[in-house]
């Protein structure tokens, strides 16, 4: 008697998590009706969901009425949860990286790795290349993202450091001047596959590193942090 209770008090919970879920679910394609929802799950908070939507956290009440943009943050543990997740579902596993596309540099031993998204004509791609000088044993994979939008002329740029015979130099030469390198520019190159990944995978903006655990870094990230977030990646 007292399992058959359990097993009704079970179920009951399910239907109720259920029916709280298909609400929530409504109401945000309500909301976001352009957006994929990518998934649904509880949150430390009574009453309340998470909500991941096209790489962003919400979260919402458990009638689906309410909905806010965060961040959550756990005050005794100091942790902001919001930020937790976001890291989660938007993390790119490293071995998922199309490398071949990309040039490669090695400092010192090359035992720590990374791969940065990185625009000819971004100035924060700029800033984060002198950051760079300061770390060492690390192999860097550089990808070549021009965002038209922006930098009309980054596409051309970045073929020609793509054709250079020596692409770390025609990088470091353009990063420095702004001037591409001389040459044919009209070689086979990736760069439009390049575009079309980083679009895909929500990389929107430059530099954007990815880690070795998967974890994006967007913008300039100072050498310190950079530093410290290398070593959290190594440990994972």
């Amino acid at each position: 008697m007292k399992r058959l209770f359990l097993t009704i008090v079970a179920a009951a919970v399910t239907a109720a998590a259920s029916a709280d879920e298909v609400a929530v679910r409504a109401a945000l394609q309500r909301a976001f009706p352009q957006s994929p929802i990518q998934g649904i799950s509880k949150t430390p908070v009574p009453g309340m969901l998470e909500a991941a939507i096209d790489g962003k956290i919400f979260y919402v009440t458990d009638d689906g009425r309410y909905i806010l943009g965060g961040p959550l943050v756990d005050v005794k543990a100091s942790r902001n949860l919001t930020e937790a997740r976001l890291e989660q579902i938007n993390a790119i596993p490293f071995n998922s990286l199309p490398l071949d596309w990309a040039f490669k540099r090695v400092k010192g031993t090359g035992t720590r790795t990374m791969a940065i998204f990185e625009d000819p004509d971004c100035p924060y791609c700029k800033k984060l290349e002198q950051e760079l000088k300061g770390i060492d044993n690390v192999t860097v994979y550089v990808f070549l993202y021009p965002i038209d939008q922006i930098h009309p002329d980054a596409a051309a740029k970045s073929k020609a450091v793509w054709c250079a015979k020596d692409r770390i130099k025609a990088w470091d030469e353009v990063m420095r001047t702004g001037i591409a390198p001389a040459g044919a520019a009209d070689c086979d190159n990736p760069i439009a596959k390049i575009v079309d990944f980083a679009k895909r995978h929500g990389i929107t903006g430059t530099p954007t590193t990815i880690l070795t655990d998967g974890r994006r870094l967007v913008g300039a990230v100072p050498r310190a942090e950079l530093e410290a977030q290398l070593q959290k990646a190594a440990k994972r």
